[in-house]
């Protein structure tokens, strides 16, 4: 093959017209429908959707650690240290703590 009849060759499939009609039928549903979805996927659910992965892997963490921890905390001790604060609940509620 020459070069005329390859420079021929390129010149009709420039000039050849393809056909889109497929390609543009439902084009604008399309369009909106991706317009949608970013909208969509930019909102604060849908980040809270996406990272819901590692908050649930977080919580296991901190859950195993807080169960494993060798250091027990004692509530009671911690509620008396402010007596105080505990004779005003009692006056008030009349529950004691």
């Amino acid at each position: 093959m020459n070069d005329e009849q390859l420079n021929d060759l390129f010149k009709t499939a420039r000039d050849a017209k393809a056909d889109t009609s497929r390609a543009e039928y439902g084009f604008e549903t399309r369009l909106l429908a991706r317009i949608r979805a970013g909208r969509e996927s930019a909102s604060i659910f849908g980040w809270a959707w996406r990272l819901s992965p590692y908050f649930a892997g977080i919580v296991a963490a901190l859950g195993t650690w807080a169960y494993c921890s060798p250091a027990q905390i004692d509530l009671q001790a911690i509620a008396t240290n402010g007596a105080d604060d505990l004779q005003v609940v009692e006056f008030f509620t009349g529950d004691k703590i």
